[in-house]
Parts: C-alpha cells; sequence; structure tokens
C-alpha cells in the first residue's frame, strides 16, 4: 500500500437497507456508480416481511434507504432493478451455502456528494477484514480473517475480542484496509457448535460473475487502471513532481491537503512518490484541482504547468472538491424564484455552448428519473435531489466546456472558463445582494486559483451586469383592457359562476410596446358580448410592435374590480368575420388580471407595501396559502405580514378562496394564483408551483393550452393576479362622471 490509501471509516456501509414495516435495520448495502447499490437479495426479502430465501421476484417494489455521510444523513428509498435470487439447489453445495442471493437497487435520489462508491478487490485467504452493522453506525463493526476463499464462498473468522456477526450485518461490505477496498458482501453466520465464529460472504469474483450472468456487469464500478504509465501525461506530471517542489517544507502540507481533499488517509511520515502522486492525479477526477489550489500560493509556476498539462491531456474536471462542494451550498441556499432563474442565466452565459435541454427546464420525460442514468435526477424544486441534483448535473457539464476570450484579452493568460463566466450571471440576474458577493467572492477564489487575469473576470461581470439590466428592463408588450359590467346575469346569478356568460360590457384598450400606454379603442361605453371583446383584444394585440419577434409573447393584461377577479375570460373565443380560429383569449398569449381597487382600498395604505413587495419579487420565498396553514382570516393575515411576500399561491375551500384571494391583494401582494374550479390540491396551482415568479404567466398559458387539448389531465382553471410596480396603469376615471 503506498503513501495514499482509502480511510477505513469510508468503507463502513453508506446504506442501510431498512425494514417496510418499522424502519429496523435489515441489512446494509454497498454503493455502486449512477446511483445503485448491491446488496444481498436476501436483505430485500427481509425487509419485506418475506421468508428469506423466498426465490420468487418481489416485482415492482421499492424499500426505505439510509444514506450515512460523513455529516449528515438523508432518507431515501430504492427501487428493485436487478434480482438474482437465493439458488439453494444447485449442485455442490454444503449444508450452509446458497449461490445467487443478490440485488441491485436503484436510488430516488442521488447521494451527498461526499459519498462515493468504495474501490473493490478480489477475496483471498488470510485478508483482514471488518465488517459494519446495518445501522451504518461507525462504532458497530466486527473484525475477522479470511480463513478460506474459493472464488464462490468467503470464509472468516471472528477475531478476539470483537463483536459476534449477526443478521443485520448481511449484504454489507467486507472491507480490507490493507487493499483499501471492498473484497465481498457479508451472506450469512454459521450457525455451529463451539466457541468459533465463522461466517461466510460473497467474494468480489462471484459478484462481477453473478451480475455479468444477469447481464448486468455495467452497473459494476470500473476500476481504475493499475498501470498509467502509458498516459500521454503521466511522463510529465513524474518530472514534475520529482521537481524542487518536493524538497520544500510546504510539500508535505500539500499532500497532506491534496489527501484530505479527495477523502483519503495518508501515512503519517514521508511522502508520496512521484509515480504515485501522478497514477493519482491521472486516476482521481478532482485530485489534479486540489494539487493546484494547494500549491497555488507557494509554487505559482508549478501550478500554471499543472494546468497546462491538465488541458494538453483532456482531463474534464475543472474544481476541486472543495471549490465544487462550496458552489453547490451557495446554489442550493438560493430561495427557490431565483434557483428556478439559474439555467436561463447560464444558457445566457453560454449561448453557443450545447446545454442538454433537460439541464435547463429540469423535464427529462422520466417523471423525475435520470434518462441515461447518470446519477442526476432533475427533479423537483427544492431540497432532496431536486434543484440539487440539477445544480450538481448543470456544474458537472459545464465546468467541461471550453473558457472563452474577448478582444481585451491578449492570449498570454488562461482563457475564463465557461462555468466561471456562468457563475457570473446566476449572481448577476438571480441572487440576493449578500448571496451575489458570496458568488463573486468564489468566483475570484477560483479565477486566481487558475491563474485567470483579474480584468478578464471583471470583462465577464460587465457582460453579466449587462444582461441582467436588458432583462429587467425586456418586459413583454401588453395589451391592457379595462372590462366593466353593463348589467346582471339573467336570474340573478353571479356572472363569475358561469363558464358561458350572456353578459354584456364597456371595454377600453391600451396598447404598450414599451415606450407607454396608448388608447387604441374609441367606443368604450358600447356594450359587447364576450365573444366581441375576445375579437377586440385579439386585434389589439395584433397592432402591436415587436422589434424581436422571437423575444416573449404579447400579455393581455385585464384591469377589473373587486367582484369580476374570476370571470372566466380565458375561455371567451373570438367571433365574427374575422374569427378563423376559435382561440380562446388566454390561450395564445399570457392573461393576467390586475384589480387597483383592492390595492387602494384604507386611502391606498398598501400601495408601498405592494412597491416594496414588488421589489423583493425574486428575493422573498412565495407563500402557500391552503386551510392547514391559514384556517381563518387571521393566520391569513399573519402569513401575509410576516414577511414582505410577492408571489402567494391560494388553494383554501370554496367557500374561502375569494376572501382570501382578496386579502391578499389588498394587503398589496402583487402575483397571486388561484385556481378557480374549486378543486382543492389544485393541479394548476402545483403545475405552476415549479416556475420562477416571472415566468409564472407564461406557465398559466401553457397549463391552459395543455387543458384543451388533454381536459381530464389539466382539469384546473388557473387565476393569476398580476400587478408590476414599474409599468404604468392608464388613467381608469370613467367617462361619465356622474356614475
Amino acid at each position: 500500500m503506498g503513501w495514499f490509501h482509502a480511510h477505513g471509516v469510508s468503507s463502513r456501509p453508506a446504506v442501510s437497507i431498512l425494514a417496510k414495516a418499522d424502519g429496523r435495520p435489515a441489512g446494509a448495502g454497498v454503493l455502486l456508480p449512477r446511483r445503485h447499490l448491491l446488496t444481498c437479495a436476501h436483505v430485500v426479502n427481509s425487509a419485506l416481511g418475506k421468508d428469506m430465501l423466498a426465490p420468487d421476484h418481489p416485482g415492482p417494489i421499492a424499500v426505505p434507504v439510509r444514506l450515512h455521510g460523513p455529516e449528515h444523513t438523508v432518507e431515501a428509498h430504492a427501487e428493485l432493478a436487478v434480482w438474482i435470487p437465493p439458488r439453494t439447489d444447485d449442485g455442490g453445495l454444503g449444508a450452509f451455502e446458497w449461490n445467487g442471493d443478490l440485488a441491485v437497487l436503484r436510488l430516488n435520489v442521488s447521494p451527498p456528494p461526499a459519498i462515493e462508491p468504495p474501490r473493490w478487490h478480489p477475496m483471498a485467504k488470510r485478508q483482514l477484514v471488518r465488517a459494519w452493522h446495518g445501522s451504518g453506525e461507525p462504532g458497530v463493526f466486527a473484525d475477522a480473517e479470511v480463513s478460506a476463499c474459493d472464488g464462490r464462498f468467503g470464509y472468516f473468522d471472528g477475531a478476539e475480542r470483537a463483536l459476534d456477526i449477526e443478521a443485520a450485518y448481511s449484504g454489507g461490505p467486507l472491507w480490507s484496509n490493507e487493499e483499501g477496498a471492498v473484497v465481498g458482501l457479508v451472506t450469512a453466520k454459521l450457525r455451529v457448535q463451539g466457541t468459533l465464529r465463522r461466517a461466510w460472504g460473497i467474494p468480489w469474483q462471484r459478484v462481477t460473475r453473478e451480475l455479468d450472468d444477469a447481464g448486468a456487469g455495467h452497473l459494476l464500478p470500473r476500476q481504475p487502471a493499475e498501470d498509467v504509465r502509458d498516459h500521454p501525461g503521466y511522463a510529465e506530471l513524474v518530472a514534475l513532481l520529482d521537481g524542487p517542489l518536493t524538497l520544500s517544507e510546504g510539500w508535505i502540507r500539500c499532500c497532506r491537503t491534496v489527501a484530505r481533499q479527495c477523502g483519503l488517509g495518508h501515512r503519517a511520515d514521508g511522502v508520496p512518490s512521484a509515480e504515485e502522486f501522478a497514477q493519482l492525479l491521472l486516476t482521481r477526477g478532482r485530485a489534479l484541482p486540489a494539487l493546484v489550489e494547494a500549491v497555488r500560493g507557494m509554487a505559482g509556476p508549478v501550478a500554471d504547468d499543472l494546468l497546462a498539462i491538465g488541458r494538453r491531456c483532456g482531463l474534464p474536471k475543472l474544481l476541486s472538491p472543495g471549490e465544487h462542494e462550496r458552489l453547490l451550498v451557495q446554489l442550493r441556499a438560493l430561495p427557490a424564484a431565483a434557483a428556478a432563474g439559474v439555467p436561463g442565466a447560464v444558457r445566457a452565459a453560454l449561448p453557443l455552448a450545447a446545454l442538454p435541454a433537460a439541464l435547463l427546464t429540469g423535464d427529462d420525460g422520466h417523471h423525475g428519473r435520470d434518462r441515461d442514468g447518470d446519477g442526476h435526477g432533475l427533479g423537483g424544486v427544492r431540497g432532496g435531489d431536486g434543484l440539487g441534483g440539477r445544480f450538481e448535473a448543470l456544474i458537472a457539464h459545464v465546468e467541461g466546456l471550453h473558457g472563452d476570450s474577448s478582444a481585451a484579452d491578449d492570449g498570454a493568460m488562461p482563457a475564463v472558463p465557461g462555468l466561471l463566466r456562468a457563475v457570473e450571471f446566476v449572481a448577476a440576474g438571480c441572487c440576493p445582494a449578500e448571496q451575489r458577493a458570496a458568488l463573486r467572492r468564489w468566483n475570484a477564489a477560483v479565477a486566481r486559483r487558475l491563474g485567470v487575469h483579474d480584468a478578464a473576470l471583471m470583462d465577464r461581470r460587465h457582460d453579466a451586469e449587462q444582461w441582467a439590466r436588458s432583462a429587467s428592463r425586456g418586459a413583454a408588450p401588453r395589451v391592457v383592457a379595462k372590462l366593466d359590467r353593463c348589467g346582471a346575469a339573467p336570474g340573478g346569478a353571479p356572472a363569475a359562476t358561469r363558464e358561458e356568460e350572456p353578459e354584456r360590457y364597456r371595454l377600453r384598450l391600451w396598447c404598450d410596446d414599451g415606450d407607454g400606454l396608448r388608447q387604441v379603442s374609441d367606443d368604450s361605453e358600447r356594450p359587447r358580448g364576450a365573444q366581441e371583446v375576445a375579437q377586440e383584444i385579439f386585434a389589439a394585440v395584433g397592432t402591436l410592435r415587436r422589434p424581436d419577434p422571437s423575444g416573449p409573447r404579447p400579455v393581455i393584461e385585464l384591469v377589473v374590480d373587486r367582484d369580476a377577479l374570476e370571470v372566466p375570460v380565458d375561455r371567451w373565443k373570438a367571433a365574427g368575420p374575422g374569427a378563423v380560429l376559435p382561440m380562446r383569449l388566454g390561450t395564445p398569449y399570457p392573461l393576467v388580471v390586475n384589480c387597483p381597487e383592492l390595492r387602494e382600498l384604507n386611502g391606498g395604505t398598501m400601495l408601498d407595501q405592494w412597491r416594496e413587495r414588488w421589489a423583493r419579487l425574486e428575493a422573498e420565498e412565495p407563500v402557500h396559502i391552503d386551510d392547514a396553514t391559514a384556517p381563518d382570516p387571521e393566520a391569513v393575515c399573519g402569513l401575509l405580514m410576516e414577511r414582505l411576500t410577492a408571489r402567494v399561491t391560494v388553494d383554501v375551500a370554496a367557500h374561502r378562496r375569494t376572501g382570501v384571494v382578496q386579502m391578499c391583494l389588498a394587503a398589496g401582494v402583487p402575483v397571486v394564483l388561484w385556481d378557480r374550479s374549486g378543486e382543492q390540491g389544485s393541479p394548476a396551482v402545483r403545475h405552476a408551483a415549479g416556475a420562477s415568479t416571472r415566468q409564472l404567466p407564461e406557465a398559466v398559458r401553457t397549463y391552459r393550452t395543455k387543458t384543451l387539448q388533454r381536459p381530464e389531465e389539466y382539469p384546473g382553471r388557473p387565476v393569476l393576479a398580476w400587478a408590476d410596480a414599474g409599468r404604468a396603469l392608464p388613467r381608469l376615471d370613467l367617462v361619465d362622471p356622474t356614475e
């Protein structure tokens, strides 16, 4: 064993398999690459409450598991992916032996970054091994020595004064500290007379054969090549690491830093040979960035030479383990609305890069599962895998992109990597002030480590700030429609309660191309039916000037009074000789409602709050109001006044909905989403919840189009109130002063 070696503690079961009935450990597992884990089939049977050696396939089941990281534990589930049942009727077996007994499970979350699949090595006689209890507790382990191994079965005898191997050890790793690897799985204890504590396990040799025979060999870890001397960078690295730097006093400190960052142990004395270090740098993805980070302060030219070798040899990892973890922590700490804007900022930063659509949208078409099994699930918005998984996938993809250059770069300094440019755009366009400053400090530190000139990084920051300013100014063109009822519906029924509405309306229209409002209606007092209203609004949209046809769709902003918030305008169809297509008003363009009347109650005391809430549109977390979180008006008021929330979703019982919505608007909340269908647990509200706030109008429009295509799957009737404090409304004085 060389100077670097794997920590013994890193081999303990990173996964506990839990019983579905009571959550107690049924056994353990060993992590494999791409979000898989290996255990014994009888452990799965035990977790399901079945006979342990039952050979029948359990079906499409999932069992609860617990992932043990060095600092925290994650609860998850794992679906059965490969089933190799216990085989007790194979020829040549003893009374206590069986073949098969393997299962591969697939986790529904990515393991914490600090947990990596271990190395494997063939089992051999006289190896000293350690096994851990399925609870994953680091101190509950049993030491033993392999007394016999024929490649099918490995027998090991417990050491004196060591814990005995019991049932819950099954499926866990047998760790050899000398090999720095797992050599097999714990399977069963031999219950024979006498004081000898003997158990047996499945050696790595049989694990590989069984999974190969089952067509699942590709799921096993690919062992790093033992000999990398033919690698194009090997000779250069050996020569560099055998130079003057390794004779300096700080070299041992650098070696220990790299070991710590890579999760490795090391000998207490001496230093690694140049050959061993070169092999580590070429076989462990982030080891070279970690070494550059360690030596940058004491030997800048050596750091530059290491980076140059990495670029020439195509080593893909840009960040050291510490840099990678710090970036993930900062991105995961973003408010949900800000985090949802990260993919758009990356796209804007790298417009020519080939960025997979799933990384930008979070939709991989598999309801949160990986498309290609690479361990980067893309579902969810916050927590667990969620956006954290998408961030990890984005970083992994973007850090492999080439750097860029600009006219200001003279070619003497390294190009700015695409990842650093993307981080500048995320900081400028998505982050509240404090987190923006923290991301920029992270970027500057990585740029210094890479030898990127400050001026080059400032160029990218200037580009990002320009983009953020233009994005904030680039409001969509809009048609503002003021709608007033001209009478009650027949039979005294409220107009807002029916989808098909015979009521008549007065209509005034303004267009806003970005240069201010211009009125486009000249007979606002003439009563119109719903179909005629839709036709006139569509005609007004057609007059908008759109300098960038590929820009955002025009928005229809409907100004209504408090009693007309739920008039189903989005479902009105255009009629008349010019209406060739029976389009609904809320389908081709985003349609929102605006109710100044409620904001101006109580002498306009909430107008300042409305403006301040709008200014915090992306900084504050959204608030969801349902009957559990806000059972009465006082609770609703408390939620609204707790902080300056800018976005609220309402999903309460139908008889409460109008009152809660109006409270939100009267409190100055600029963005309120609800479902007028009256169905609690609104699918429309859930659909839009994953969109960033500024994307909500388009998200609601998309839902309405899906309702037309598949009404059974999309039954909601979303309503979005939207009051942009930065865009003026027309003067809404009545034409007749006596009204």
